[in-house]
């Protein structure tokens, strides 16, 4: 929380300091053998000199004598440990004058029990009671302070409040806001408070703001302070609406998420920011009308009209696919679709999105979908920055190559790019830089396999899955069949299993991390999903939503690669994901019609709810995300009407 350590000198042996207004005419120092004397002399009126004498002969006797055992008279027990000492050195604090006098059980008594303090700082307060120094590090200053507060010991105190003052600073201030409050220290009080409201935006950022717990009413009085300051008015609000999540008792949730939230929209800063509204909006209902706050937005892609297969009734045929040319949403707890803009490009599919407070970026694509035969057209080099809440559209610079069926996630404020057709690169925008920038990619990573790019803190992470040679023999049974086909001659066959591979690339550093892990699967039919869990990346490999799915652990400051080990891992991947998939209900590779969202609380038995979309798609490029990250709350969307018949699943 603090510095490293003051030393404090009580008495200041050794020296003598003038200030030039008394009338000291002589004051110097002098040595005989081991101790210090000062001395001055003072002129009076009457003609008489007064003479002074300062000595640390007697106190560094007096602390001889403890270190030898000599005349000491009573015995100090501080959680087991004893400190025999001297009843005149504890008699010069009012806390041992007291206690031993003739009043007290104690005056007279051998051994003096002290209970509730902490025997290390009591051991540092009688040093200083012998040599008047004491050591005040970050570590023990609280320890220091409250045993120095039982023992009546204002120079320590003194002492303890000047260092956790020198040390105030936007991470620790509310715990010396608390501290304070708690030692009745209202000069140290009213320090850290303003440090607390003059630097907001940073002390929401700190581990100290979750870890301390927070009461409802110490944050709303924060809230509610005149001279609250928010530069970073997203920022506040993420950690205020963390801190509701993590912080709030189940029994006054409901009250509590009410006070803070309409407390937090009535700063300033945050009433003028649409992003900042949105988030609260969704907060808001989230917690009190249990409103979900996913969303999944799909954009571009071609509307499927169909006619009936002449032999396959279940196999409709595409037959002149219509551009949707527009970004849709899905909100999963009104179950309807709604339109957001149009693009503002005539590529139609095929696109990458990305999501990042409040905008969206979209790149590549085509121009025609890949229907039949012959050349298609090439893949678009443009990209586009769409802003939800004011509802306008950004041209960014041409991308370095064309690309098309590609992936993008935003990390650090940047945009990657990764694949596309035959690509097996990653270009990075720098939106402060307003330029595109190559990056290389870790030579291990296997360009004929699929893989997914995931953004997990400061890194762009590869994942995928690759074949590993196992030496591991199939259908047979019991080691002794194993063997006697061994004696007999016979081959044993081997199985091909596959191995679970991640490939970090550190945004900041520029460095490349691997970690592996072998698949509880021989099939290369595995679905990857992957999203932030804290302080590691969950990784699920769903085969199937009704069969076995396995959870591995991606750990970037250790670089590993584990499978989950208990349902509790599960759980929390669970909570903090909400998966939607989507497909075509009928078997047409393709084209989907329904978006799915997946419920795996019982990871045997997951259930699932199905939304038809108001018309066949395919081509298309599908998110899922936040409302509040997009701004759902800032504008109203219109309504899609579904569009599907029993004879077709579009229209002009």
């Amino acid at each position: 929380m603090f510095g490293w350590g003051y030393d404090f000198d009580a008495y200041g042996y050794g020296y003598v300091e003038s200030d030039g207004h008394n009338d000291y005419d002589d004051c110097y120092v002098s040595r005989r053998s081991d101790s210090y004397v000062s001395r001055r002399r003072e002129s009076t009126k009457d003609g008489f000199r007064r003479f002074e004498h300062y000595a640390q002969g007697l106190l560094a006797e007096l602390a001889i004598q403890r270190k030898t055992g000599e005349f000491l008279d009573v015995v100090v027990q501080v959680e087991g440990r004893e400190f025999p000492c001297h009843r005149a050195v504890l008699a010069t604090t009012p806390y041992f004058k007291a206690m031993l006098s003739s009043n007290f059980t104690e005056s007279s008594s051998k051994v003096v029990h002290l209970r509730g303090i902490d025997s290390i700082s009591f051991s540092k307060i009688l040093d200083f009671l012998y040599s008047g120094k004491i050591r005040i590090g970050k570590d023990d200053v609280q320890d220091i302070l409250q045993t120095a507060r039982m023992l009546q010991f204002d120079t320590i105190l003194q002492y303890c409040w000047e260092f956790i003052q020198d040390n105030l600073c936007p991470a620790n201030c509310l715990g010396v806001m608390r501290l304070a409050d708690m030692y009745g220290l209202s000069l140290l009080k009213k320090s850290a408070r303003n440090m607390a409201v003059s630097n907001f935006s940073d002390v929401t950022q700190g581990e100290e703001f979750l870890s301390l717990t927070l009461s409802v009413q110490e944050l709303l009085d924060l809230l509610g302070d005149e001279d609250l300051k928010v530069t970073n008015g997203d920022d506040v609000v993420t950690s205020v609406i963390r801190w509701l999540d993590h912080c709030v008792p189940a029994e006054n949730r409901q009250t509590a998420i009410q006070s803070v939230l309409q407390k937090l929209k009535s700063h300033p800063v945050i009433r003028e920011s649409a992003e900042c509204l949105a988030k609260i909006t969704a907060a808001r209902d989230k917690h009190l009308l249990g409103i979900s706050d996913n969303m999944a937005i799909i954009i571009g892609g071609w509307k499927a009209f169909k006619k009936t297969h002449p032999i396959y009734d279940e196999h409709p045929i595409i037959v002149q696919p219509a551009p949707l040319q527009s970004i849709i949403c899905l909100d999963p707890d009104s179950q309807q679709y709604y339109h957001v803009t149009t693009l503002p490009t005539s590529v139609s599919g095929y696109m990458s999105v990305a999501s990042t407070e409040g905008y969206l970026y979209v790149t590549g694509g085509r121009v025609q979908p890949l229907v039949g035969h012959g050349p298609h057209t090439v893949p678009s080099r443009q990209a586009f920055r769409y802003d939800f809440s004011s509802d306008t559209w950004l041209r960014l610079p041409d991308m370095p190559a064309g690309r098309a069926d590609h992936q993008s996630v935003v990390v650090d404020g940047k945009l990657f790019l990764v694949g596309g057709d035959t690509l097996v690169t990653m270009d990075c925008y720098d939106p402060e830089e307003g330029a595109w920038i190559k990056v290389h990619l870790s030579p291990t990573i296997d360009s004929s396999s699929d893989f997914t790019v995931a953004a997990f803190r400061d890194k762009v992470v590869f994942i995928q899955v690759s074949e590993s040679a196992d030496d591991h023999p199939i259908d047979v049974q019991l080691g002794v069949a194993m063997h006697y086909g061994l004696r007999m001659g016979y081959t044993i066959p081997t199985r091909n299993r596959h191995k679970l591979c991640v490939h970090a690339f550190d945004v900041k550093t520029k460095g490349w991390t691997y970690a592996d892990v072998s698949l509880n699967t021989t099939s290369e039919e595995v679905d990857i999903v992957a999203t932030a869990v804290d302080d590691k990346l969950h990784i699920r490999n769903r085969r199937s939503p009704r069969r076995y799915s396995a959870l591995y652990i991606f750990d970037a400051e250790k670089e590993t690669l584990t499978e989950g080990e208990n349902m509790q891992d599960f759980k929390d991947y669970l909570h903090a994901k909400s998966e939607n998939s989507y497909r075509y209900m009928n078997g047409q590779k393709g084209i989907v019609d329904t978006i799915i969202n997946y419920d795996f609380g019982d990871r045997y038995n997951p259930k699932l709810t199905t939304t038809p979309l108001p018309f066949a798609l395919f081509g298309h490029s599908f998110l899922e995300t936040k409302k509040s990250c997009v701004g759902w709350y800032c504008r109203d969307l219109a309504t899609l009407q579904n569009e599907n018949s029993d004879t077709d699943c579009g229209s002009a």
